[in-house]
């Protein structure tokens, strides 16, 4: 009688060190017993069904988990131990540990790229060239609105016919008036100015600008207090047909230097001028000189006023915003916007485009439906650009929004006139537009040169450095939550790397 020898069972282990397992999750221990693998195996031959020694099939092994890097989840403002959660909890942080959405309902997290990516396909942009006049109120016979006459007489016969009991005490409610709402700017505007003159246009890395690393956004703003305070509205930006403005390169400065020594002359002003139109950017250098025979050379002095002035970027909740309008939760009170008032202040303060990450159930939900959106924002004069983004997750791809905000910067930032992104808080989602946008500008620096180490043999250290630089400008200037998730914060370095990409090979 032959044998069947069984070869014995192979022990697998984890990929994962064992510290990752138990920083990011304390009820994985049944994870194999809820997923296990089901192989199929032949039948047995007939001359080894009979009745010997029993066996078993060896068991499969444990699915491990995909966990995510520890140091990367350690800077979303939703973990255990983030300065957020420290400064509500104390020092040890939340009692319940951090697990990001996508590890923990990965299957949750695809349904909404699915429902995402449905949103992302229709349009986008929803440019807005003139203001359209409010719509005329066409008054009936008796000074009544004539619009919607039917529905109006049945809720007039609805009230009168309703018994009137004991009136119930008003709801405190946060509206336009009492609340406007909280607009935060990324760069304070006593800032601008500066950060402008030291911007000079980037010739061959990813950003659009240099800057000089003592001025570069998150070193001027590390010791300032968090201000939600917006001065008075600017006044109107320059045109968009016609805008010249004065950015400066490193070679183009060298030049002026070297010519203004070399002639013993002390040049007024030594800028070049950059001439932007939609289709071409020409630089010409313009050197204005005084002559005096009789006086000695002067040390050449650049002109210390820029004429060129960055647009700012900022961040709020989503306009119109209604919710908890029955009472207060959780020691929250309501809030009851109003959609125009809250649109006409954003364009107070010269907002030339609206970023808006919420798709039509989200504003639907939060009584900002589209279609009253849409309205809104071309009374007033508003351009939109919609980026649906479900909650707690990002963009589609790194790829698609830095299309977007190459548009972006184009048509508004590089001519002065700011933009403004908001989500349902404007602190999450909207965090992580306005990261990008700076990183992009290059307003953070940008990465070494030379060889770097690979954090969790994954991410590179400065590209790490970088994303928690811009992250701490975001939570400066807006909020201590802001870029609230694991997943958030991957796709800024997912985003940092696409930069990086995008460097020829001659440069790099």
């Amino acid at each position: 009688m032959a044998l069947l020898v069984l070869p014995s069972p192979v022990e697998f282990t984890s990929e994962f060190p064992s510290s990752e397992l138990t920083s990011f999750a304390t009820e994985f221990t049944s994870f194999p017993n809820e997923l296990p693998l089901k192989p199929s195996f032949p039948p047995l031959p007939a001359e080894l069904s009979a009745p010997g020694p029993s066996f078993s099939p060896p068991s499969a092994p444990p699915v491990p988990p995909v966990l995510p890097p520890t140091f990367l989840a350690s800077l979303a403002s939703q973990h255990h131990a983030s300065a957020y959660n420290t400064s509500k909890y104390g020092p040890q942080g939340c009692p319940i540990r951090y697990i990001p959405l996508s590890v923990h309902l990965p299957d949750h997290v695809r349904e909404l790229q699915a429902r995402q990516r449905i949103a992302a396909s229709a349009n986008a942009w929803w440019p807005c060239d003139t203001p359209l006049e409010p719509p005329p109120l066409l008054l009936g016979p008796c000074g009544m609105p004539t619009q919607d006459l039917p529905a109006l007489r049945d809720q007039l016969q609805a009230a009168m016919q309703d018994n009137l009991g004991a009136t119930p005490a008003p709801v405190p409610l946060k509206t336009s008036s009492t609340h406007p709402i909280n607009i935060s700017a990324m760069i304070p505007f006593e800032l601008i100015p500066l950060i402008s003159s030291h911007l000079l246009l980037s010739s061959s890395g990813p950003t659009v600008f240099d800057i000089p690393s003592s001025f570069t956004l998150d070193r001027l703003t590390a010791t300032q207090q968090h201000n939600h305070t917006i001065p008075p509205p600017p006044p109107p930006p320059p045109s968009t047909q016609s805008v010249v403005t004065q950015l400066r390169t490193r070679s183009a400065v060298s030049e002026a230097l070297k010519a203004a020594i070399s002639t013993a002359v002390a040049p007024v002003g030594a800028l070049p001028t950059l001439h932007s139109n939609s289709s071409t950017l020409s630089l010409s250098l313009t050197v204005t000189v005084a002559l005096d025979e009789k006086s000695a050379p002067q040390a050449p002095q650049l002109s210390p006023e820029p004429t060129f002035t960055v647009g700012n970027i900022f961040l709020s909740s989503c306009p119109g915003k209604k919710v908890r309008l029955q009472g207060p939760v959780k020691g929250r009170s309501g809030v009851c916007r109003d959609l125009h008032a809250d649109i006409r202040r954003m364009k107070d303060l010269g907002v030339g485009c609206i970023i808006c990450c919420l798709d039509d159930a989200e504003l639907e939900f939060l009584g900002a439906p589209w279609h009253l959106y849409e309205r809104a924002a071309k009374t007033v004069g508003i351009s939109v650009l919609r980026i649906p983004t479900p909650e707690g997750l990002t963009p589609p791809s790194p790829a698609s929004l830095d299309a977007h905000l190459t548009r972006i910067i184009d048509a508004y930032t590089l001519r002065g006139v700011p933009i403004l992104v908001h989500c349902r808080g404007g602190v999450g989602r909207a965090g992580v537009v306005a990261c990008c946008w700076m990183l992009k500008l290059g307003l953070c620096g940008w990465l070494r040169d030379e060889n770097v180490p690979l954090l969790g043999g994954s991410v590179r250290q400065d590209t790490f450095e970088l994303v928690e630089r811009v992250i701490g400008i975001a939570r400066r200037r807006r909020s201590i939550k802001a870029i609230e998730t694991y997943e958030q914060v991957q796709f800024l370095v997912d985003f940092v790397e696409y930069l990086r990409s995008k460097i020829p090979e001659s440069s790099s």
